[in-house]
């Protein structure tokens, strides 16, 4: 059986496609190499694969649409997608490697990164995401265009079928592939993806089109959410399985039999995740037996780049050693 992992990224605007994965991977081997140099070298070796799930051209489009703020960052191009305009890797692979060298990624060690660097934590971008999540719960109540607006990515994810089903299909064939191959999967997910990974994972388990994946029997041995949004009323009131009804009786609320073990890290003061956890939101998959178990974790995300603080950026994630232990631990 092979071991494969596959990484989803989140929201916002992206570096190329080739270049993003290995920035994430670069996180990703750090953050193993701190824990156990043994499991970092078969990942890098590529004796357990790793996939990378790639929708940053969509929300790069669908951004540099709303912002010419944002179409001025956009300065490079992508050879793979047509030569998209994207977001310059430039630096971030000197910023991942700074990260070597913190000791513990604890209180102390997040809050001289803070000092150090300018507080992105609350800024009005961030407060202006952090409401429209709340406020999606009521989007039949609101203009459309102002949630679109304020977050143009996700908006379209939750509120556009289109841009929904596009994003979706980018993870549906590499995970569909490995569970009918029958690959031992670690899923993990940022941010958005978290959403992207759910709805994927409910449609897998409950429609019969997928009735290939059923009978596979091969569900996601981990699946790990870092900096998930998933907590939020908002967003899980526009999840797939949002309209089902609830365990009271026969249901297909929740994903089914496809995920055995989830683990979701959320890290002090990320404003996407500032409801950390998920075991209490999802406790009827665990009452109902559609997953062996989930835990909750905190950490803190040591993230800083061109001085600015992130404690919820990927990278920052990927490298913290509770991260990499969870993946260290799965690999055989």
């Amino acid at each position: 059986m092979v071991q494969r992992i596959i990484i989803i990224h989140g929201r916002s605007t992206k570096p190329a496609k080739r270049k993003y994965a290995d920035l994430l991977k670069m996180a990703l081997l750090q953050g193993l190499k701190r824990v156990n140099p043994q499991k970092e070298e078969l990942v890098r070796e590529g004796i357990v694969s790793v996939d990378f799930v790639y929708y940053g051209d969509i929300n790069n489009r669908i951004l540099a649409e709303k912002s010419s703020t944002v179409r001025r960052k956009l300065t490079d191009f992508d050879p793979d997608l047509d030569n998209a305009p994207c977001l310059s890797d430039s630096g971030y692979a000197n910023a991942i490697d700074a990260m070597s060298s913190f000791r513990n990624f604890d209180r102390r060690e997040y809050n001289s990164v803070v000092r150090q660097n300018s507080d992105k934590r609350w800024r009005d971008d961030i407060a202006r995401l952090t409401s429209t999540i709340s406020a999606i719960t009521t989007a039949t109540l609101l203009n459309e265009k102002v949630i679109k607006f304020a977050t143009a990515d996700l908006g379209a994810y939750l509120m556009r079928r289109t841009i929904g089903s596009m994003i979706r299909e980018r993870l549906h064939t590499p995970l569909k592939n490995a569970l009918t191959g029958g690959d031992d999967v670690c899923l993990i997910a940022h941010s958005m993806g978290a959403i992207v990974s759910y709805d994927v994972l409910w449609k897998f388990s409950r429609m019969s089109e997928y009735k290939d994946v059923q009978e596979a029997a091969n569900p996601v041995s981990l699946w790990l959410t870092l900096g998930s949004p998933l907590g939020e009323a908002g967003v899980r009131a526009n999840l797939y399985d949002a309209d089902e009804r609830t365990h009271a009786h026969e249901t297909d609320k929740h994903p089914k039999d496809i995920v055995r073990i989830w683990h979701n890290i959320a890290a002090h003061d990320d404003f996407i995740s500032h409801d950390p956890t998920m075991k209490d939101d999802f406790r009827d998959m665990l009452r109902f037996k559609l997953l062996e178990d989930i835990k909750d974790h905190r950490v803190y995300n040591c993230w800083a780049f061109r001085g600015d603080a992130n404690p919820h950026k990927f990278y920052g994630y990927l490298v913290n050693p509770k991260t990499s232990a969870m993946i260290a631990d799965w690999i055989r």
